[in-house]
């Protein structure tokens, strides 16, 4: 009888992990940054001040996106380019990538949104205000408040 309460908590561990793969539950090779600790500084994003932006941050890092921007003003218009390629204009609406071309992790393949312009921009300015004194280089942790 032991033998089978052991085969049959073995089977409920490997169902466990098979389960946790299936929803990205376990750590990959392109892990956050920020479960390993890598990063300068922690930035919280005001969500009740740019919800829209907000929630596509967040779901953009549930998805897998990176929750850390390394700051490279430099190549921001170049990733811009590559993240905007294959999404259309949309009249009255702004396309929101994250990460943003500012970012190293940014450019292709980045999520991209439609956001009403008063988000995305005032979300762009504050982004920009806060990481001003950043030199490039710096990582920067994304957290929504």
């Amino acid at each position: 009888m032991d033998l089978l309460k052991s085969l049959l908590l073995i089977l409920v561990i490997i169902a466990a992990a098979i389960a946790g793969l299936v929803k990205g539950d376990f750590f990959s090779e392109n892990q956050k940054a920020s479960e390993d600790k890598e990063y300068d500084e922690t930035i919280s994003f005001p969500s009740d001040r740019y919800p829209e932006t907000a929630k596509h941050i967040q779901d953009a890092i549930n998805e897998g996106e990176s929750d850390v921007c390394t700051i490279d003003r430099d190549g921001a218009e170049a990733r811009r380019e590559q993240s905007l390629k294959d999404v259309a204009v949309k009249t009255g609406y702004d396309r929101d990538e994250w990460p943003m071309a500012m970012c190293k992790e940014g450019g292709e393949g980045a999520s991209v949104e439609y956001i009403a312009p008063s988000d995305n921009r005032g979300a762009g300015s504050w982004v920009g205000h806060q990481l001003t004194d950043y030199p490039d280089g710096t990582k920067v942790l994304f957290t929504i408040q």
